[in-house]
């Protein structure tokens, strides 16, 4: 994540504005940046190769992971659920986090300063980078498996039912979802 000339000549990318709830935060789903298809659609987890709404109908946090994102995003926000990054600009080539350069973070202790205290899910088990960056921040936070199409936790039936539990475990215990599962 670091400059060099090779990575000056890329375009520095703009992220999306977080989703917040209308009223308490219960927890907040944080990112590293979003996809190529995200910042073209200017929409979360647009891919449509990536389990994020899949996870959340999955928790019963929306009804459908096809419903339009309006209505997804409304969801969400009457469940307390708030989804961001952790950067907002980039230089980055392709979509891969391994490829992120030139980073400017987004304002997370001013989110965490406005609101009661909430759980954050880092979206990919990022903790490394959220260590590095927000480690002196008061906040729980929880690394979960990240819903990018990439990792091998979706290939297969086990591997699926493992990290769905994990998602549902976390919205569960925020208060953000009730104990209630249905099969994927």
């Amino acid at each position: 994540m670091t400059t060099n000339a090779s990575t000056q000549t890329l375009p520095l990318l703009q992220g999306l504005p977080p989703i917040l709830p209308k009223g308490k935060i219960r927890a907040l789903v944080l990112g590293s940046f979003p996809s190529i298809a995200s910042l073209q659609l200017q929409q979360y987890y647009a891919h449509r190769q990536n389990w994020f709404w899949r996870v959340l109908a999955h928790c019963r946090v929306i009804a459908q992971p096809d419903d339009p994102y309006v209505v997804r995003v409304d969801a969400v926000q009457r469940q307390g659920l708030a989804i961001w990054d952790l950067y907002a600009r980039v230089r980055r080539q392709g979509s891969g986090d391994d490829c992120i350069h030139d980073v400017a973070l987004n304002n997370l202790a001013r989110l965490l300063s406005t609101s009661s205290s909430f759980p954050i899910f880092l979206n990919g088990r990022r903790t490394r980078e959220w260590q590095r960056h927000f480690g002196n921040l008061p906040a729980d936070v929880t690394a979960l498996p990240s819903t990018s199409p990439r990792p091998q936790h979706w290939n297969t039936p086990s591997s699926r039912a493992a990290a769905l539990a994990e998602w549902h475990t976390a919205l569960c215990t925020a208060g953000v979802v009730k104990a209630i599962l249905k099969k994927l």
